[in-house]
């Protein structure tokens, strides 16, 4: 696997929680970095695919975005505690 060597400015206070992070851990800001990064892309492509699911179902029972809505709040009022 290549590596690529990247520069990313940083808000000085995100830094500081960065450091102060790697402080507690036995661990790196590349490390810290890397990992919030692919968990970021992970949670991007989940929802990706959660919509993308929403729109095939949507699209197979003929629902508009007022009855996908309309059933949403249905459904929070029936569960409402």
């Amino acid at each position: 696997m290549s590596v690529a060597i990247v520069k990313v400015p940083f808000q000085a206070d995100l830094l500081q929680q960065i450091d102060r992070f790697v402080d507690k851990k036995v661990c790196s800001r590349t490390d810290i970095i890397l990992e919030a990064t692919k968990m970021y892309i992970a949670r991007k492509q989940n929802w990706q695919e959660i919509f993308s699911l929403g729109d095939s179902l949507a699209l197979e029972n003929n629902l508009s975005d007022a009855d996908v809505m309309n059933e949403i709040k249905a459904y929070r009022r029936e569960n409402k505690k």
